[in-house]
């Protein structure tokens, strides 16, 4: 399952794209709104659980949620997918408390 991800998310007040590392229990990617992510995941009984921290870029941001981030401040985000997430269903990623709906392809693995 080592493999580089494009992802596609859209939240209450709009949508967005970026790619994601997913592997070796390290989940590490960026979107076009230059937030950072970092975590780590397990898989376990067919489902990826885990946590990342998403940073905001020194200018700061708005979240997909409408959520405004300060610049440099970093919220936890959890997902809790099917093995096959990228399955070409939107799965759901809570991002501060409130769903995001993410579809992912995968580019191509990574050994």
């Amino acid at each position: 399952m080592s493999a580089l991800y494009a992802m596609r998310y859209a939240g209450q007040a709009d949508v967005g794209a970026g790619v994601l590392f997913i592997g070796k229990g390290v989940i590490v990617g960026a979107d076009i709104g230059n937030l950072r992510y970092k975590g780590t995941y397990v898989e376990s009984g067919g489902r990826i659980k885990g946590t990342a921290a998403m940073s905001a870029p020194p200018q700061g941001g708005r979240l997909v949620t409408g959520v405004a981030m300060s610049a440099g401040s970093t919220i936890q985000v959890t997902v809790d997918w099917p093995s096959d997430f990228a399955n070409g269903q939107a799965q759901q990623i809570m991002v501060a408390g409130r769903p995001v709906q993410v579809t992912f392809e995968k580019i191509g693995d990574v050994p």
